[in-house]
């Protein structure tokens, strides 16, 4: 009763945190619109634009429209918008283009009856009204899709899958409203990071095992490889002279007039988000298996119990270090093949800054995954040093009655 207390209690301090970030946000949305008007938009005032969601209810053959030197493949399509805006009901003829580059060797899906879509709908100062396709509406089908991973959790794993599903909540509320709310507010990256980190790992483990030894034990190892990854991964992104000055970095400089970020750092808390589920997954599983070992001999030494998870620990290295690497390795595959295609020795791929950071990210967070493993073996072996854990329920009965000795 107790545990499902505090798990509740958690539970409704995290939404709290998570509703009143919202409210805070959507707050700061509407000033920074309102404060930040270009010129460009004082010149077209007089231009209404209304992003609406339709119906596709005519699609068209592909054909291909030159404008200029480029050659598109476009779509023409008829969409009836559906949604509650002024434009409710009324129909438009427009054209889908499906090309994505100039030369149209990566296209878009064709539009079919009864898709939706996202349109945008303008109507100039002379009552001109146009449409333009912009997105096939995907929101519904993510939807669809994590319901369905719910479902499997659950199915699954049954009582412990919905605590699953309890410690993800927690965990997605905590990385939104404490880590990318705290990052987004100008605050210290590493500090945050390392903060929701915590709060991730002890909110986690409190759900899925309760407050005992095995979760102490996991929670210091699990926060002891995460930071190890982090300072790894700081050391040499200051050694190698790392900007962090990717793509998406450089776009959201130039979309943040009011906010300086020091990308830096974010690489750092990146990494730390990366490396935080493995890290969790290899302590869980070394405190779950020394704890298991211990009730079977209590009489097991200390020395013993650290030799013992060191050994098993060598086995789960293998497999979650490949996890990393190929994640990584994935995210980058078509940046890699880019620069391969443009003939590109291995050395001078390895000193563009994109590949760079990806790899560094990457051996630092399977080298957190790695020095877990020893940070988790040595606390749960000074922990039981030289106690005897008794079981809840012994196998042993005395006439009808349970006994709790060994």
């Amino acid at each position: 009763m107790k545990k499902a207390s505090l798990i509740f209690i958690i539970f409704i301090l995290m939404m709290n945190i998570f509703i009143v970030n919202i409210r805070a946000t959507e707050d700061e949305t509407l000033t920074n619109t309102a404060e930040q008007t270009t010129e460009g938009e004082l010149i077209e005032k007089n231009n209404k634009s209304t992003d609406v969601i339709a119906t596709v209810i005519e699609a068209g053959e592909v054909t291909e429209k030159e404008t200029g030197t480029v050659t598109d493949k476009v779509q023409q399509v008829t969409i009836q918008v559906t949604d509650n805006s002024e434009y409710n009901g009324e129909e438009y003829t427009t054209e889908f283009v499906l090309s994505y580059d100039i030369e149209g060797k990566i296209l878009a899906y064709e539009l079919e009856e009864g898709d939706k879509v996202t349109a945008q709908i303008t109507e100039d100062d002379q009552g001109n009204v146009t449409a333009t396709v912009q997105e096939v509406v995907r929101s519904k089908y993510i939807i669809a899709m994590f319901a369905l991973f719910l479902i499997s959790i659950v199915l699954v794993g049954g009582k412990q899958g919905v605590k699953a599903i309890i410690g993800l909540a927690l965990t997605m509320v905590a990385i939104y409203a404490i880590m990318i709310k705290g990052i987004f507010k100008g605050n210290n990256a590493i500090g945050v990071s390392i903060g929701t980190s915590m709060i991730v790992i002890i909110a986690t483990f409190i759900v899925i095992g309760g407050l005992n030894k095995k979760i102490l034990t996991a929670a210091i190892g699990t926060l002891g490889g995460v930071v190890s990854a982090g300072v790894i991964a700081l050391i040499f992104n200051h050694l190698a002279k790392m900007s962090g000055a990717c793509e998406d970095a450089i776009q959201l400089s130039i979309n943040m007039s009011t906010i300086h970020f020091n990308f830096r750092d974010l690489l750092f808390a990146g990494i730390i988000v990366s490396a935080l589920g493995a890290c969790m997954d290899v302590g869980m599983s070394i405190a779950s298996s020394l704890d298991e070992i211990k009730i079977k001999n209590p009489e097991i030494t200390w020395k013993e119990l650290l030799k013992s998870g060191m050994h098993i620990g060598r086995d789960v290295i293998g497999t979650m270090t490949n996890t990393l690497i190929l994640a990584y390795v994935g995210g980058s595959l078509t940046l890699i093949l880019l620069f391969m295609a443009c003939n590109m020795g291995i050395t001078e791929i390895l000193n563009k800054e994109t590949i760079a950071e990806q790899i560094i990210s990457a051996i630092a967070g399977s080298m957190g995954v790695v020095y877990t493993v020893p940070i988790t073996s040595f606390v749960y072996a000074i922990l039981n040093k030289d106690k005897t854990i008794y079981r809840k329920v012994s196998d042993n009965k005395i006439e009808g009655k349970r006994s709790l000795k060994l």
